[in-house]
């Protein structure tokens, strides 16, 4: 009998030694060589907070910053007296050394509650309106009611809603710098393709409108808006490095479909509103992944364009490569196809990113797990933080660079290029860019279909070059001699790389 449980207890110990958690994970790679003094902006996470430890690993040795936590309120910043509080901890380590922990914060989504009427959408007859466009029969505000925003909302209600965001951050602020502010946005006034039927029943915006589409009108007032609250958290951070709006994008539906603009707010309108354009590209999220007719790269190049038509090559970006819904095998993405699309879109012009993940592990994010099979949120975050360090080494290409256009128009946006270079496999993908005072090249070639192959395509100033493209994207850095491939997926540098600014 003693021998029985001594043999079940040993066996578990065996059990529990295979197992690991995040921080533990992370601690026993390779962690990705930056280059020192490199200025690509730390990248950040959205969802639920991860545990301590793994905060503090990803900050020290994966290009992350620290993440404070959760949404930024009056009660998370009250704990910022208790010394033993995470959020305690966290802003004395930024303190101590910002930057070996850059620090991120996350902006509420609070709204102000004592608020007249003019805020919410109304009938002819005064009463408000409900998200279906039906009458709730009431003229006085309660915080029960379902109103909806009006785009004629006075000003003072989101210079209000812009101090319930700014105030709390001001307090981690007045305790050391904060690296990125992030608004995961998705409050106030909405999109056409919701808001239109509510809208059209108030008198006001009707007279506001006037002969404007509501494109044009609603991005107008959603700007307007938006950057009343920016600016009021602007100013408590005016030594951030990044101030991000969810989405200001481009447009990576933009002309795909007819209608594709009742579910968007215009650029050229919102630009003001975050101080990079941010587009979301999530894996099998209103699109069809890394092959097919909605592919994720040809979305991403599709704002890309329109982006920088208006003066902005440099973007920071929400990216997720999958997390499980209805079937978690095609719901995920294998990491090496992420990685290639990670390097076209920082070739692409992108300097850092969100990484996010929506939905929550059985047991949470500091659950151990075997170590042989760690949780795809994790991997995601490996494979992220990998290539943000590669092109640390290549960050003068991004900034002192620029994206070439291709030969073809955009497969939907007629009017810009494409972006990329054609291969003659429509899963084969291509884009480049060209250093702007030598005759140095960029070129990313990715298999996004699967298996590497070669490539060829004809680039300007180059001629034709046969490339090697592979599943989890192979960067070259090209002359007129030759191509040379500089990245073993973000882990080291060759030395030809490292040797390089």
């Amino acid at each position: 009998m003693f021998r029985t449980v001594l043999t079940l207890a040993c066996a578990t110990l065996v059990l529990r030694a295979a197992e690991t958690t995040p921080a533990a994970y992370l601690k026993g790679l390779p962690a990705p060589r930056f280059r020192q003094g490199h200025t690509l902006a730390p990248l950040t996470r959205y969802g639920w907070s991860l545990p301590f430890d793994t905060r503090v690993e990803l900050a020290e040795r994966w290009g992350y910053c620290l993440e404070f936590g959760g949404y930024v309120t009056a009660k998370s910043v009250a704990k910022l007296d208790d010394p033993a509080s995470d959020e305690a901890r966290l802003v004395a380590l930024t303190a101590s050394d910002p930057q070996r922990y850059p620090l991120f914060v996350i902006c509420n989504r609070e709204f102000p509650q004592d608020v007249p009427p003019e805020t919410w959408c109304r009938d002819a007859e005064g009463h408000f309106l409900d998200g279906k466009a039906q009458s709730q029969d009431g003229t006085v505000w309660h915080a029960g009611l379902k109103t909806i925003h009006s785009p004629e909302a006075p000003d003072s209600v989101w210079q209000q809603a812009g101090q319930l965001r700014a105030e709390p951050i001001a307090k981690i602020r007045a305790k050391c710098p904060i690296a990125i502010v992030l608004n995961g946005g998705e409050y106030g006034l909405g999109v056409i393709g919701f808001g239109q039927p509510v809208w059209e029943k108030d008198p006001r915006v009707i007279a506001a409108k006037g002969d404007r589409s509501w494109f044009d009108y609603i991005s107008e007032r959603k700007a307007h808006q938006e950057l009343l609250v920016s600016d009021a958290v602007r100013a408590v951070v005016p030594d951030r490095r990044l101030y991000i709006y969810y989405p200001t994008s481009g447009g990576t539906h933009r002309a795909r479909y007819g209608g594709w603009d009742r579910w968007y707010w215009d650029y050229t309108r919102m630009q003001v509103v975050s101080d990079l354009p941010s587009s979301e590209s999530y894996y099998q999220h209103f699109n069809s992944g890394w092959t097919g007719d909605q592919d994720q790269l040809t979305m991403v190049l599709n704002a890309r364009g329109f982006e920088i038509a208006l003066g902005k090559p440099l973007s920071y970006n929400w990216l997720c490569a999958g997390w499980p819904r209805k079937d978690p095998e095609a719901d995920l993405s294998p990491i090496d196809r992420y990685m290639g699309f990670l390097k076209c879109f920082y070739t692409a012009g992108m300097i850092g990113g969100n990484a996010g993940y929506y939905a929550y592990p059985k047991g949470g994010f500091g659950v151990p797990f075997a170590a042989e099979e760690p949780p795809h949120w994790l991997l995601q975050m490996v494979a992220f933080g990998r290539v943000h360090a590669l092109f640390s080494h290549l960050e003068e290409f991004l900034r002192q660079g620029d994206l070439l256009p291709g030969p073809n128009p955009h497969r939907w946006s007629k009017d810009q290029p494409a972006y990329e270079f054609p291969t003659g496999d429509p899963e084969a993908r291509v884009v480049a860019r060209k250093h702007r005072d030598r005759d140095e090249w960029l070129v990313t070639a990715w298999a996004a279909g699967g298996p590497e192959r070669e490539v060829k395509v004809t680039i300007p100033g180059l001629g034709e070059l046969a490339l090697i493209a592979r599943p989890s994207g192979a960067v070259y850095r090209v002359t007129k001699d030759a191509p040379l491939l500089v990245d073993a997926d973000g882990l080291l540098p060759t030395a030809a790389l490292a040797g390089k600014p």
